[in-house]
């Protein structure tokens, strides 16, 4: 039946922790890398990776660092999102994953680190904020021409593309606009372009056919945003589910668990949420988010072979 995955999201999803989930599987960092200067944008991103420790399990943490950047972190920032109505959004950072902030570019569930809110679709349970300026938007359009312009192989692109797709039209549907007036931050764009297509790649380096994923933790509590404070699940976040029929669940921890990044990865890339389908496992690959939660803070990938029922 093919090579098939399974995300098991116990607290959440976000770009970061796909990524790290992804190295820790067996995907080369090096070969990541590659698809960022492919995209040219190795003069201004740089991947590293570490081993952590969430709730005494070890996993890898991958950090996506902004070279030469106002807000440079030494790690995901999630993409930071203005509509053309200017309504500002920030990523948040996905708890310990790396979403802390919305923002349609990056987003990390709380204790993921992912992105900070600021009316964008990026996530991250304890985001820091980081406010940019004005200048250095890009549309989707942009992105969209950076990611074909890299001339990568065409599953590739085609799950970059629909991704991007899938979450400009969550933040435009919240906001009443065109997918295409959503503004991306420079530094939040970078994030989640980097996020969104070094995802994709892992997935088509491990020659990965179909991709599942677990039901998805709701979280709770509210995330700061340039308008106040936002509620949990973010709003991008929240309409993603509502336009792809995302199966959610209460896990106890009020916090931001799945960015708009994250989310538009699993809606985008999986088949289907909730039970794990017949496979045989031959790897696990464990994905850290940013922060320690009551449970291990760390996206699980599981790699196999799809199994027809007995």
């Amino acid at each position: 039946m093919g090579r098939v995955a399974y995300l098991d999201c116990p607290t959440g999803i976000a770009g970061d922790m796909c990524l790290g989930a992804l190295v820790s599987a067996g995907v080369p960092l090096a070969y990541l890398q590659e698809v960022v200067h492919k995209l040219g944008l190795d003069r201004e991103v740089k991947l590293w990776t570490e081993s952590v420790f969430r709730g005494g399990i070890t996993a890898t943490k991958l950090h996506v660092e902004l070279l030469n950047q106002l807000g440079n972190n030494g790690g995901s920032e999630p993409p930071t999102v203005e509509l053309s109505q200017e309504h500002s959004h920030a990523h948040h950072d996905h708890g310990e994953h790396s979403p802390s902030s919305h923002s349609p570019s990056s987003h990390s569930p709380s204790s993921h680190s992912h992105e900070s809110h600021s009316h964008l679709p990026n996530a991250d349970h304890e985001s820091s904020h980081h406010k940019h300026s004005p200048q250095g938007h890009r549309h989707l359009p942009d992105i969209n021409k950076i990611i074909r312009e890299a001339k990568l192989p065409k599953q590739v692109e085609a799950w970059s593309l629909a991704t991007f797709k899938a979450l400009a039209i969550a933040e435009g549907a919240v906001h009443n606009i065109a997918p295409e007036a959503v503004h991306f931050h420079e530094v939040g764009a970078l994030d989640a372009i980097v996020d969104i297509v070094c995802t994709c790649a892992g997935f088509a380096w491990l020659d990965i056919e179909q991709i599942y994923c677990s039901a998805l933790p709701a979280g709770g509590g509210y995330v700061d945003c340039d308008h106040g404070k936002m509620p949990v699940p973010a709003p991008a976040t929240l309409k993603l589910w509502e336009l792809h029929g995302v199966i959610t669940f209460d896990n106890g921890i009020r916090k931001e668990l799945v960015t708009p990044t994250g989310a538009a990865i699993a809606v985008t890339l999986c088949e289907k949420f909730g039970e794990v389908p017949f496979m045989e496992i031959q790897k696990v690959g464990m994905g850290a988010g940013t922060r320690d939660l009551e449970i291990p803070n760390a996206l699980r990938l599981w790699v196999g072979e799809g199994k027809k029922k007995a």
